[in-house]
């Protein structure tokens, strides 16, 4: 699901209900480096990182401190 910047995705914490909208801002080339990386809440489970939020956005659907949370994305 790769879109350019300036696409707005639908984040949904899987921890909660919550759903936010969010624009791709920035398309940075590092996203390999988070291969393999797992988050779990509840029994619900995200491998990867495949997005990153700005501080507002993230408090907006989780924890500011917990660092990475299960999502689910859609376009």
């Amino acid at each position: 699901m790769r879109r350019t910047c300036g696409h707005t995705f639908y984040v949904k914490n899987l921890c909660g209900t919550t759903e936010i909208g969010v624009k791709i801002t920035d398309c940075g080339p590092q996203t390999d480096l988070w291969c393999g990386e797992r988050s779990c809440c509840n029994g619900n489970c995200a491998t990867n990182r495949l997005i990153d939020f700005t501080p507002a956005a993230y408090s907006a659907i989780g924890n500011l401190s917990s660092g990475i949370m299960p999502v689910t994305i859609r376009s």
